[in-house]
C-alpha cells in the first residue's frame, strides 16, 4: 500500500529516531492488514487499519532512545514515559489533518480484551482495528530480538498468542491469525528476497 505523504514523512521521521521502531510498525502494518484483509473488510478500512498498524508507535518519537532501546529493565520513571507514547502518537495525529480516523487505533493499541490495558477498554468497547494492531504489535515484538529480549520462535509466539486468547487478545482474531498465518509468512518471504 502506498502511503499519502504525510504519512510517509511521519515513517521516515520515526525511521531516523529509530531503525528497530520503524521495522516492526511495518511489520505490525502488514500483519495488520491481512488480518483486516482475512476479515473480508472493505479496502478502504483495511487501508485505515495498515496505516494505524504503520503509525501505531509514531508517539515513540517523543520517547528517547535510550529508553527505547535499553538493555536493562526500565526504572519506574522511564516506564511511565515509554506507556505514554500511545497519547504522544495521538498529539502528533492531531497536528494533521485527515489522520483523525487512525487517532483511536493509536490511542488504544495496548488495550487488553480482559480490560487490563492501559486505559481500562475491554472486549468490543476497544474498536475493532486497534484490536487487530495490538496482537499484530504483540506477535512481531514477541518474535523480532530487541536490545531487551530474545526474539521466541514462531511457535512459541503462536502459542503466547493461543495463551492470551479471550485475556490478553479478542479469541476471533487468535484463531483468524493461525488461520492466515502461513500465507502471511509466505507472502513476507517474498518480500524479503
Amino acid at each position: 500500500m502506498s502511503v499519502a505523504p504525510e504519512a510517509a514523512a511521519l515513517l521516515e521521521r520515526l525511521r531516523n529516531h529509530s531503525m528497530t521502531t520503524y521495522q516492526h510498525s511495518c511489520n505490525v502494518g502488514n500483519l495488520a492488514s491481512a488480518l483486516a484483509e482475512g476479515l473480508g473488510m472493505q479496502q478502504d478500512e483495511v487501508n485505515v487499519i495498515t496505516l494505524g498498524g504503520l503509525l501505531h508507535d509514531i508517539g515513540k518519537v517523543r520517547v528517547r532512545t535510550s529508553i527505547l532501546h535499553k538493555a536493562a529493565r526500565l526504572t519506574p520513571a522511564e516506564w511511565e514515559v515509554m506507556r505514554r507514547h500511545p497519547d504522544f502518537g495521538v498529539q502528533i495525529l492531531a497536528t494533521l489533518e485527515k489522520f483523525d480516523i487512525i487517532e483511536p487505533l493509536v490511542a488504544y493499541h495496548h488495550e487488553r480484551w480482559d480490560g487490563k490495558g492501559y486505559y481500562g477498554l475491554e472486549g468490543n468497547d476497544i474498536p475493532l482495528g486497534a484490536r487487530i494492531i495490538a496482537l499484530a504489535d504483540a506477535f512481531d515484538a514477541m518474535t523480532s530480538s530487541r536490545a531487551y529480549q530474545y526474539s521466541k520462535n514462531l511457535q512459541d509466539g503462536i502459542q503466547e498468542l493461543a495463551t492470551g486468547a479471550g485475556k490478553q487478545f479478542d479469541p476471533r482474531l487468535v484463531e483468524l491469525f493461525f488461520d492466515i498465518m502461513p500465507a502471511v509468512l509466505k507472502r513476507n518471504s517474498r518480500r524479503a528476497s
